[in-house]
This record gives structure tokens, sequence and C-alpha cells, in this order.
């Protein structure tokens, strides 16, 4: 098999964690034929960081990711062109485990992406995305134990044929947010996409409660205004519902509100049995909802701009 490989890594000052990701990528158990980093015209000491290693430097002055892995992309000399993120540290088998599963028939594989932080609100997003009710099922932001087929995989942790991104378009340079789940959806076209446990990536989850606020939003507006139906747009519909039952009858919007506490106490429970610290029954309650309300508020807004409201 081919293992030319080209690791591609969008960046805007990203200081705090580039170091520790590309020390990661040139520790891989399969050496890179080449690792791109791709900035966004950083203004803190990223740049600096990055020329200590022995990297290809390009520039993309669309000022999203999209734009940033669509360079990446047409700068790579590869036969594969692989994605992590700033704020990723790959495992020392990462690549290895990506491309032993590009069989002819699938056009992308993706691993597994275990978040992590340092303070107790950081902690608490990475663990509330790390479950069903935080994530909708999605393997983009979150570890599951076992190889299947899915509709989309994360940027962040994702290889791919070169010569696939380029027969369906590459990456849509116009979006900041949901780009890969968009360029996996053009992606299905000609071909299967793989979800692979033994590929993993840690994030770094080092936003606080307002950063990570307004990124669940621009990921609702962004898959709302992408037209990107899938299991994630479930939760905004029945916020929806629930918005006029108040109106229509009292009783099964108390329900409703009931039942969805109801859940969030479930998954929190089962949070705390599996990392026994007190902190986090308090904590992660309060990430579930602000991601909920967060992502719809955002859903519904990316809606009004497709209607022009």
């Amino acid at each position: 098999m081919n293992r030319d490989i080209s690791v591609i890594v969008p960046v805007k000052n990203g200081e705090r964690n580039i170091g520790d990701c590309l020390k990661a990528i040139f520790n891989q158990t399969i050496t890179p034929l080449e690792v791109i980093v791709v900035d966004g015209h950083s203004t803190d000491q990223t740049l600096e960081i990055v020329r200590k290693f022995p990297v290809n430097i390009f520039y993309e002055d669309y000022r999203t990711v999209g734009g940033a892995r669509k360079v990446g992309v047409e700068k790579a000399t590869g036969y594969y062109v692989a994605f992590t993120d700033a704020d990723c540290i790959p495992e020392t088998d990462w690549l290895e485990n990506l491309i032993k599963e590009l069989k002819d028939d699938i056009v992308g594989v993706g691993g597994a992406t275990v978040n992590i932080g340092n303070g107790i609100w950081e902690k608490s997003i990475a663990l509330a995305l790390d479950s069903f009710l935080g994530s909708a099922n999605s393997v983009q932001d979150r570890t599951l134990d076992v190889s299947k087929t899915v509709k989309s995989i994360s940027g962040c942790n994702s290889l791919y044929r070169k010569s696939d991104l380029l027969e369906i378009g590459n990456f849509n340079p116009c979006l900041a947010f949901n780009e890969d789940t968009e360029l996996n959806k053009r992606l299905l076209s000609i071909g299967k996409i793989l979800y692979t446990p033994d590929a993993k990536v840690y994030h770094h989850q080092d936003r606080g409660l307002k950063d990570f606020s307004k990124r669940i939003f621009l990921f609702g507006q962004g898959r709302a205004i992408n037209k990107l139906p899938d299991l994630q747009i479930v939760p905004p519909i029945i916020a929806l519902i629930c918005f006029f039952l108040m109106f229509i009858s009292l009783k099964a919007f108390v329900f409703m509100l009931i039942l969805y506490f109801s859940l969030i106490f479930i998954f929190d429970v089962l949070i705390f049995l599996k990392h026994q610290k007190i902190p986090y029954l308090f904590s992660v309650p309060i990430i579930f909802i602000l991601e909920h309300l967060a992502y719809t508020l955002g859903f519904w807004r990316g809606i009004a701009k497709i209607v022009g409201v």
C-alpha cells in the first residue's frame, strides 16, 4: 500500500497546544511524507513554535477552517491527506490505524476523539460531549468502542485519498463550522465512510462557558444553513414543539420538561458513577443545558437566515 501521507493542521492563534500537536505527529509509527501547517495569520507565538519543526507552512485568506483545509489539500503532495487540529494530540499509532482501514470501497476513515480538559468546566464539557445526550450519537466529538460505517467523521481526526477530495470539489472555503460534515456528505456519493476506535486523538476542551456556548451556537447555525439533516436536528425540533406546547397544553409542556430533566439526571448519574467526582453532579447538567440551548438557538437562527428573516 502507498503510504505517502500528508498531515494537514489548520491553526490560528494556537500557541497553547500546537507544539504538543506537532510533537505527536512526528512521533508516529508511520512517518508522514510531509506535515503541512495552514495558518490563518496568527497574531500570537504560533508560527515561532511551528518553525521549530520540519513542516511546510502555508497561509489561508478565507478566514475559515474550511478555507484552511482546502489550502492544505491543494498544497499536499501525498497520495493520502490526514487532518488533525492544533488543539489535538494524536496517539503514536494514529496514522497507522487510520490508513489500514482505507479499503477500496472506503473514501474516508475517522477515529475516536477523546475530549480532555484541565479546569472543572473544561472537564465537564469534555464529559458531556462524550455522551449520547451531548453528541446525539455523532462520532465527531466522542469515542465509540466499535468500528462502524457513519455519515460523517471529524475534521480533527480523519484520513482521505487526495484524489477523492478533489473529485468531489474539496472543502468549502466559505464554511467556518461544519466544514467536515458538509464535505463528508458529498463524499458519501462516491463511497463509504468508516469510523475506527483504534485511531485516537486527544482534544483539549480549553474553552470557558462563554466560548463553548458561542461555538455550539455556531455549530447549530451551520448545520441549518448547510442543510445537514441528521439526528442532531431532533433536539431543536423538539424544543420548538415544547415552545408551542406552552400555549396549547400546559400539562404536556410540563411533562416534556420533566422528561428532559430526567434524561439529564440519568446521564449525570452515569457520568458520576464512572468518574466518582462530586462536582460533576452539579457542573455537567449545566453544560448539557447550555449546549442544548445554544445549539437550538443557533439552529433556528440558521433557519431564519435561510428564509430571509
